[in-house]
């Protein structure tokens, strides 16, 4: 009975010390951590990526509707659609890497007409979804006050983010409007627009 308590005694204590230092050792915890946190830094970095492609593509968009507006304002009188496909060639290459069939534009004329502002002509290719409600008839009043046309040039590109392929998010519209009046008259004209 006696070497049967022993050996209890003995055999509990070996588990007790088993369990205390099971309690102290650290091995796996770093192995853990990391397969936990792994996905979320993958998902951080990738963000940060798409935060960065955002406000590239944002600038772009911004360069590109602003271009558009000046090169169209610098002719003299009257545009014509060749020239306006010309000058949207020349948008696509300040959005590489975007492909030309991903960009849209839209080209808006606007002229006064007694105390109303009218739509004259447009050219687009694409649809961006119109003239954006910002610009609306009290703007476009204070802008051809003079008698002046205002050229109004829209740019979009579609964005899709890199975490939207892993999420499964869709795309969405990076645009921007610039509105312009022409440099070499007071109005501007545009055939077969």
């Amino acid at each position: 009975m006696l070497k049967q308590d022993k050996t209890r005694k003995t055999a509990c204590s070996a588990l007790a010390l088993k369990l205390f230092s099971f309690g102290r050792k650290k091995d796996g915890v770093v192995s853990i951590e990391a397969a936990l946190l792994f996905p979320v830094m993958i998902l951080l970095l990738l963000g940060m990526i798409d935060i960065t492609m955002l406000l590239s593509a944002k600038r772009k968009v911004t360069v590109a509707s602003s271009a558009i507006v000046d090169l169209t304002t610098q002719v003299s009188a009257n545009v014509n659609t060749g020239e306006l496909s010309g000058f949207m060639d020349a948008v696509d290459s300040i959005l590489q890497p975007y492909s030309s069939t991903d960009i849209k534009i839209e080209m808006f004329n606007f002229r006064p007409n007694g105390s109303n502002v009218t739509e004259v002509w447009n050219h687009k290719r694409g649809s961006c979804g119109g003239v954006p409600s910002n610009m609306n008839t009290t703007e476009l009043k204070k802008l051809t006050q003079e008698g002046n046309d205002i050229l109004v040039g829209r740019v979009c590109v579609n964005f899709t983010p890199i975490v939207g392929y892993v999420l499964g998010t869709a795309s969405f519209l990076v645009d921007d409007t610039v509105a312009q009046r022409p440099r070499q008259g007071k109005t501007l004209d545009c055939t077969n627009c």
